[in-house]
């Protein structure tokens, strides 16, 4: 059995665009910041480092996505792994790591809790 699933949590880094036409689709990119801890030596600083993932969405969904979420908006995304390869104007080979969404939802996770 095979299992192609993913599940990021990050920020938006802009606002998703989403396309025009008959078939919606929404494209955006996630920041997900990765912590590696100090290693044994004195004064050694947790060194932070992002990572960039796009996220594509189909359908109604594209569309909830582009009228609700924002630029800076901390959100949850689950889905399959997609993998693209092309070459560019240059004759350089490309490849890029995708998620295609299935769930998208904000993440409360650093939201303060107001009473």
């Amino acid at each position: 059995m095979y299992v192609n699933s993913a599940v990021v949590v990050g920020n938006l880094t802009s606002d998703p665009r989403i396309s025009e036409g008959e078939n919606k689709v929404v494209n955006f990119r996630v920041g997900v910041n990765r912590w590696r801890k100090p290693g044994q030596e004195a004064g050694e600083e947790v060194k932070e480092r992002t990572e960039f993932i796009d996220v594509e969405c189909w359908g109604s969904q594209a569309e909830h996505i582009s009228a609700s979420l924002r630029q800076g908006n901390r959100v949850i995304v689950s889905g399959q792994l997609k993998y693209d390869q092309w070459t560019d104007e240059g004759g350089n080979f490309k490849s890029r790591i995708s998620i295609k969404a299935s769930a998208v939802g904000p993440s409360l996770e650093f939201q303060a809790i107001t009473v």
